[in-house]
């Protein structure tokens, strides 16, 4: 049985576990967030999002198996 999940709904959720758990303030949460776009429009942003791809598919075809 394969379940299909959105990667962005995956890392809602663990972002959500790591507030929750490690207790996280709203400031810390919200420089991350900033870090993030200001990361995307650097020239890392494509290495960041093949890396992310390449792991994917990794565990995917790792768990096919």
């Amino acid at each position: 049985m394969n379940i299909q999940l959105p990667f962005i709904v995956v890392l809602a959720i663990v972002a959500w576990l790591i507030v929750r758990h490690l207790r996280l303030r709203w400031w810390a949460v919200a420089a991350l967030v900033l870090l993030g776009f200001y990361l995307a429009d650097t020239s890392a942003a494509p290495l960041i999002d093949n890396t992310t791809h390449d792991g994917v598919s990794v565990i995917n075809k790792t768990s096919n198996k």
